[in-house]
Order: C-alpha cells, then structure tokens, then sequence
C-alpha cells in the first residue's frame, strides 16, 4: 500500500465519485478545463542606478603610530589559493548551483508527472465521448457471491474528470485524474435468502456499490427469517490515476472493472503513452489486455 497518506482519502473519493456519478443527471458534454500549463507573465525588473556622490575633500597625512607585529589566528588564518572568506564564498557558491540543480530535476520530474497525467485525462475523455454515442455491449458477466451473474450489459453513461494539486504554488500540476462509467442490462433482479445468508448478501451488494431494496420476514419471536433483495442489475465502476510526487511516480486504483472489487498499481509516468492508453481502454471495455504486465499491481 502507499505510504501516502492521502491516498486512502483518493479511494474513498473515487466510491463517492462513482456513486454520485450513477446517482446524477449528468451533462455529458465535454467539460470545460484550463490549460494548467500556461505560462505566467512577469514585468523584468528595473535596473538599478547608482546616485552619483561628491568626491570627499583632501585629509591631511598624519604619521601613524609604528604597528606591532600580526599575529595570525589559526582560525581565520588564510587558506592556500585564497582568503578564508574567498574560500567560504565559492564553498557557498557550489552548495548554491547543487541545490539549484536538485530543486530544478525535481521540478522538471513533477511537470513530466504532471503532463503525463493531462495526457491520460485527455485520452479518457476522448475514449467516454465515443463511448456515450455507441453503448458498446461487454461481453463479460460479473458474478455476485456465487448467487447471481449478471450478464447482458452494455455501456450507460461515462466520464473522465482530473483534479489539480491545491497545493501547487508557482505550477500548476495535475493531482489526480478519474474515469467513471456504468453498465447496466436493463433487468431488475429479485433474490430472496434465509437467514443467516442473507446478511452476506447485503455485505456483498454493499461492497459492490450496488443500490438496493430490502424486505425481511421475521417469526413470532421478531427473528428474521428470510429477506428479500431487489436490486437494478447494473454496475458502477471506475479507475483513479493519482500523483505520487514524493515517490516521482503515479497511483491507480481500479474499482468493479472486469470483476467486483479493487485492484492498485504502481505506474511510471515514462510509460504513460498511446501503447499503455490503448492498453486501460481495453480493460475498461473488458478486452484482453496487458495492464498485469505493464503496471506493478501493488494490492
């Protein structure tokens, strides 16, 4: 698991996000973003003018006293090639130019994260706009306790979001991007179970995201019996790309696709290109695909 701790706060957000995604009306144009790459403008300094000042009048030479010899501390003893002060000053110097070059490759390392990121939102986006036209079939079932499988869905409704860093003062970097679709067949099911089984199944349609009716049926003694579940056969599901800046690569977290339940990945920001965005497409879709290989599954 990351040693981020704001990571777990990016799964539950991804479960709100795809909950009030399949709750919502949602505009499905494409959303309106700005360019967090833009460049600021800044007004180049004025350069300074030294005032000009009067010559000091002529001082009277007046003999000085005969001087006792220097003694040197071994302190602040001149060092070979210099002064100690010279010395201090390019030691100063160097440390300067390192720390400059450290802060620049960690900062061209976050943009690179930071663009990476942008080019996945903008894949995604283009992905759910062909998406929402086609309603493609999927041609996978996702099975529910061993109970009930839910086939003959096809694709409802998509959306792909990203987030900035909040935090970000001179950049503007890209903290997060999301993509939330759901499937649905139409069919509305009705499972009915004994007790104790039927709090598994509530467990189940719980972990699954999945909406649902619940009718108990209880003995003289106001034990239940039985219950009955009535539930849309549908699914929400979605996938989160998150920045790990401090580990110099990016988190994704897949939750309900191909199968119910979650699955996290280490990414490096170098392999995000067309090959890997064709790659998360078909597992979206629930092709085969190669995510195992190119991603280190972490959880």
């Amino acid at each position: 698991m990351s040693d981020n701790p704001n990571w777990k706060v990016t799964q539950d957000k991804l479960l709100q996000d795809i909950e009030a995604f399949a709750r919502s009306d949602l505009n499905l144009a494409a959303a309106e973003t700005t360019d967090p790459r833009a460049p600021k403008a800044f007004a180049p300094a004025a350069p300074a003018v030294a005032a000009a000042r009067p010559s000091p009048p002529p001082v009277a030479p007046v003999a000085a006293p005969a001087a006792a010899p220097a003694v040197a501390s071994p302190a602040v003893a001149a060092a070979p090639g210099g002064s100690l002060l010279e010395r201090l000053k390019r030691e100063a110097q160097t440390k300067q130019m390192t720390d400059s070059q450290r802060f620049s490759l960690q900062g061209q390392q976050q943009r690179f994260i930071s663009d990476a990121l942008q080019a996945t939102f903008q894949y995604l986006r283009e992905f759910c706009e062909q998406l929402n036209i086609l309603k493609p079939p999927y041609p996978l079932s996702y099975n529910l306790l061993g109970v009930v499988n839910l086939d003959g869905l096809s694709w409802q409704e998509g959306r792909a979001d990203f987030r900035l860093l909040p935090d970000a003062s001179d950049e503007r970097l890209t903290d997060q991007v999301t993509l939330r679709f759901r499937l649905a067949s139409g069919q509305q099911l009705r499972i009915e179970r004994e007790n104790p089984a039927h709090e598994a199944l509530r467990n189940a349609l719980l972990e699954a995201n999945i909406a649902f009716k619940e009718e108990e049926f209880r003995n003289q003694k106001a034990h239940v019996q039985r219950a009955v579940y009535s539930f849309p056969a549908e699914v929400k599901a979605g996938l989160a790309f998150a920045a790990d800046y401090r580990a110099g690569d990016i988190r994704l977290l897949v939750r309900n696709i191909r199968r119910f339940g979650a699955a996290e990945y280490r990414v490096p920001f170098q392999i995000l290109d067309q090959a890997a965005f064709e790659e998360i497409a078909r597992l979206v879709l629930g092709e085969e695909n190669r995510i195992e290989k190119i991603f280190r599954r972490v959880a």
